[in-house]
């Protein structure tokens, strides 16, 4: 279980601020959806709190600094979904679920993060397309996977930007419930940027 806290966090590109001064806590089993049109910031404090953009503030997981972790540490903590569904090599399904594997793999693949992968397919009803090519997916598809390697981390702090794009209504419900039980099923945190008011609702 991990609380996140993050405070006075400011971000800007040259002399235009998109965070100011921004102070949030979000503890374990809790859901916090970040709510607003494109341009707000939503995706900047996403990627604030993974790492890849660097803030000035203080963003700290248990109290420690995620600035001084290492990045493997960040990694085995923290699960993000991009909004983009491009991979960087042509790959099946299984093995870019498996990629989420990686922060707890030493020198092979065991068969505990085989199991968890299939645990995580079949969670998302992904089995059968377990062995189709990544590239060939739908949009929609392939959002569905980039949250299932995710998920497959394990974390303890859980990502999502946009989660639901792409995806038909059926398809939007499913995955947020399925966040949702995960959070409280596993005690975890989740901060999603989301668009739809009736979809960060549930």
């Amino acid at each position: 279980m991990v609380e996140i806290t993050i405070k006075n966090l400011v971000f800007g590109y040259n002399s235009h601020k998109i965070l100011d001064g921004v102070n949030i806590i979000v503890k374990s089993s809790e859901i916090l959806s970040l709510v607003g049109p494109n341009g707000s910031g939503k995706t900047t404090l996403i990627k604030c709190m993974d790492r890849i953009l660097k803030p000035k503030g203080s963003i700290l997981m248990d109290g420690q600094e995620i600035e001084r972790m290492s990045r493997q540490e960040v990694a085995r903590q923290i699960g993000y979904v991009p909004q983009s569904s491009s991979t960087p090599l042509a790959t099946t399904v299984f093995d870019t679920v498996l990629m989420g594997r990686r922060p707890h793999i030493g020198w092979r693949v065991q068969d505990s993060d085989l199991d968890t992968v299939a645990e995580v397919l079949e969670r998302l009803h992904l089995e059968d397309l377990a062995m189709r090519d990544f590239s060939q997916l739908s949009g929609g598809q392939k959002q569905k996977v980039l949250i299932a390697r995710a998920l497959a981390q394990e974390p303890a702090v859980l990502l999502l930007d946009e989660p639901t794009s792409n995806l038909d209504m059926l398809h939007q419900l499913e995955v947020m419930e399925t966040v949702s039980s995960l959070v409280k099923e596993k005690k975890i945190s989740a901060v999603m940027a989301i668009h739809d008011l009736n979809l960060a609702s549930r």
